[in-house]
């Protein structure tokens, strides 16, 4: 048995056989932190206050020194500073279903809201920073932050502006293969519904979608579409493991690797029938977290986390999140679906529609007639039959698809009526 094969078996092990029940779904929500005069904001302000609130508990990222708070967690929902100051990750637990997701959302959000504003910042409902560009300068001090900043170069400090609406899906084990393949492939339909983040740095960039836009400059397909089906797991894998593992954790330091994940297995992996050690498996989940497709299995969790949506609008909250647990949910018929509408092999045209709906979002050339309706409409109908009412949080993606018009376009419409205050004044929460 190849090492490969030992790590497709315990991560297999990860998942359960079956659905435990109805599908819950978790939600890792960033939110841009702005002044009044949209420079980037800073969220080490608002620990103080949350730390203040009953049940607040500091988690350090030196726990020795404890100069550094990482995460502030409470008994029910955790907020992180992540790779850029002014961003707050808002860490939400799995729920039943989306009507309960949106009630925790909220709740956790009305607090960083509140604690943001008495520290005299704004939180925006908005997938990147609108004035201030990336840089090391809005970079997190995290130790790993800094270890891998050295190691990638300027392409990770557009982490630092970006935010994200990240969906963490239960999924069994029958279900793994299929839904990396699928939600990859499915990556530009959901960017063309959800772009959000089309002015930045001070003005309306080339791309509706700039946190996608600009993190491509990741390359070696660290970032985004998968370029191709995968045949089986190990198929995966084996494409994870091809890829420069940047740095790895060591004695309490981060050390620069800088060779493929292939090296490390060869010099660490099992000499004998047996199972994988847990520093190669340790290791193993290292290098994956610092791999960014559009969807990537988090063994952790048993979930599949879905990554391509901009923050949205706090008119529209769960709108990605019903879309992509609504993808999910259909999978059977929409792998069924792609194959009437697309044929075989639809990797290299979705992957030409997902660089256009980047740059044109909703309005980009379908490759096959009403791709996108169909989608949705499979999306709605999954979520139908899970009998809570949480097809209304599709409302948006179709009047999205109905107008042509999406969020980023909204964003820029404000931005040209009265600069970047006028778009903090539609966007904040």
């Amino acid at each position: 048995m190849t090492t490969i094969e030992r790590l497709a078996g315990r991560f297999l092990d990860c998942y359960p056989a079956g659905l435990r029940g109805p599908r819950t779904i978790g939600r890792e929500a960033e939110f841009p932190l702005v002044w009044p005069d949209g420079r980037a904001g800073d969220a080490r302000l608002v620990w103080e206050p949350l730390l203040a609130e009953p049940g607040a508990r500091a988690i350090y990222d030196d726990p020795d020194s404890q100069r550094i708070i990482a995460r502030v967690e409470f008994p029910e929902v955790a907020y992180e500073i992540e790779m850029g100051r002014g961003t707050a990750e808002i860490v939400l637990p799995p729920a039943g279903h989306l009507a309960e997701l949106e009630a925790i959302s909220a709740a956790a959000v009305r607090r960083l809201v509140r604690v943001a504003t008495a520290r005299g910042m704004r939180v925006l409902g908005y997938g990147i920073q609108p004035r201030t560009p990336g840089g090391p300068g809005m970079m997190t001090p995290k130790r790993r932050y800094l270890a891998l900043s050295r190691a990638i170069g300027r392409p990770w400090f557009h982490f630092t502006t970006t935010a994200s609406d990240q969906v963490q899906i239960d999924i069994s084990r029958a279900e793994l293969f299929e839904a990396i393949n699928l939600i990859n492939l499915l990556s530009g339909p959901i960017i063309a519904l959800t772009a959000n983040s089309s002015v930045y740095a001070g003005r309306i960039g080339r791309f509706v979608s700039g946190r996608e836009g600009l993190l491509a400059a990741l390359g070696e397909h660290r970032h985004g579409m998968t370029p191709r089906r995968f045949a089986s797991l190990e198929d995966y894998l084996e494409f994870i493991c091809a890829q420069r593992c940047y740095v790895l954790p060591e004695g309490g330091r981060f050390v620069r690797y800088g060779k493929p994940f292939t090296s490390y297995l060869t010099a660490h992996g099992p000499r004998r029938p047996g199972p994988l050690s847990a520093r190669v498996w340790d290791a193993y989940l290292w290098h994956e977290h610092y791999t960014w497709n559009s969807a990537r299995p988090r063994a952790g969790n048993a979930t599949i986390e879905v990554r391509p949506a901009c923050q949205q609008p706090p008119d529209a909250s769960l709108a990605a999140a019903g879309l992509a647990l609504g993808l999910v949910e259909a999978m059977p018929h929409i792998r069924a679906f792609m194959h009437d509408f697309m044929g075989p092999d639809p990797w290299p045209a979705m992957a030409a529609y997902r660089r256009a709906v980047v740059r044109e979002g909703v309005r980009a050339r379908e490759p096959a007639p009403r791709l996108l309706e169909g989608l949705v409409d499979l999306a709605e109908r999954a979520l139908r039959g899970r009998g809570r009412g949480e097809e209304q949080y599709l409302r948006p993606i179709w009047r999205r698809l109905e107008t042509r018009a999406l969020p980023a376009d909204r964003a820029i419409a404000l931005f040209r009526k009265g600069g970047v205050p006028a778009l903090i004044g539609g966007l904040q929460l």
